[in-house]
């Protein structure tokens, strides 16, 4: 869906504005100060729930003002969808979807995919591993219906399975949480594994385009070994985990390795290994 129409009320500097917006590109012209990041900011928290200058949701909120509007109108290609987005001082929000309240935020997130680019954006390589988890999982809630549901679904069971963990004296005693937490996280590892390679598909037809001399490769690996089941490593792994009360596999731990080759001399050089 492509996003034709914007109004904003009380968010950041502008106390109001309505843009209509073309379904290709769109150029915002301006003075410094004049709103053009708010308008973007306010874009990606219609379709997020969240600013991405500032977690602190009195930043965002128009001085002296006690909530922030947002409503959009989605194109499609049968129809169009409106949504809305109200937030006030207290971080309560409201989601509308073509005129009936009750929804979540993840829902806007359904109808909007997006991807922020800005200069900051050069964590995703040199940041902390959550950057790159982040971007992984977003990608696959767009592209798999079901891995928001499973995703969710992983975190609650490894919720009680941290908390099993600081009362059971055998592993017997974790089978129920194991039994629906194994085939999530394997599933959920696939999915990743798969946008992975797409992911890895488009960089080498850009790097050919653009960098004809290099060769770029990208790999992803999960967090348990290739010959294994997650499983057994739940299992082996018992004794550690009771004692650090929480499942050190969690988090099912990739690894990118980007490994360009320069084609003219034939020197193959590593850039780096990055953890998630």
């Amino acid at each position: 869906m492509s996003l034709t129409r914007l109004l904003i009320r009380d968010f950041r500097n502008i106390e109001t504005a309505d843009l209509a917006l073309s379904p290709g590109f769109n150029f915002l012209v301006g003075a410094n100060g004049s709103g053009k990041t708010s308008v973007l900011e306010a874009i990606y928290t219609l379709g997020h729930g969240r600013a991405f200058r500032s977690l602190q949701i009195g930043r965002v909120i128009r001085h002296e003002q006690e909530a922030f509007v947002l409503h959009g109108r989605l194109q499609g290609e049968e129809r169009e969808t409106a949504i809305g987005l109200t937030k006030d001082k207290q971080g309560d929000s409201k989601v509308r979807i073509d005129g009936t309240d009750g929804h979540k935020v993840a829902e806007l997130a359904h109808l909007m995919p997006m991807q922020l680019i800005t200069p900051e954006g050069f964590t995703l390589l040199n940041g902390g591993p959550k950057y790159r988890r982040a971007f992984l999982d977003w990608g696959c809630f767009h592209n798999e219906p079901g891995f928001f549901t499973a995703w969710s679904n992983l975190k609650r069971l490894l919720k009680q399975r941290n908390a099993a963990l600081r009362q059971v004296t055998r592993y017997e005693q974790l089978r129920p949480w194991d039994k629906e937490l194994i085939p999530l996280a394997e599933q959920i590892s696939t999915w990743r594994a798969e946008y992975s390679a797409g992911i890895a598909a488009d960089m080498a037809d850009t790097c050919k385009q653009f960098l004809p001399e290099f060769s770029l490769t990208f790999s992803f690996q999960r967090g348990w070994e290739k010959e294994t089941e997650y499983a057994e490593v739940l299992e082996r792994n018992f004794e550690r985990d009771r004692q650090l009360t929480y499942t050190r596999t969690a988090r099912t731990k990739r690894t990118y390795a980007f490994a360009p080759t320069v084609r003219r001399w034939k020197i193959p050089y590593r850039v780096g290994s990055l953890s998630c």
